[in-house]
């Protein structure tokens, strides 16, 4: 995902989505939008059963020795 976003692909996105923004909404969602793609990408990873720790109790030393084997 580029860093950057023309205004004519976030016109494009927003059509897509469905979305009517005024011109102040549109000119914040620009200025996050290098963040909101950087989180994207960090998501779009595999992960490990280390990732999901509120589901996970009692784990033992092969349990993390697994998650390194994943790395």
């Amino acid at each position: 995902m580029p860093a950057d976003l023309t205004d004519g692909a976030l016109e494009f996105l927003l059509a897509r989505a469905g979305l009517h923004l005024s011109d102040a909404q549109k000119a914040d969602l620009k200025t996050v939008y290098a963040g909101i793609a950087d989180m994207a990408e960090r998501v779009r990873q595999p992960r490990g059963p280390m990732a999901e720790l509120a589901h996970v109790y009692n784990f033992t030393g092969d349990d993390l020795a697994a998650e390194e084997d994943l790395a």
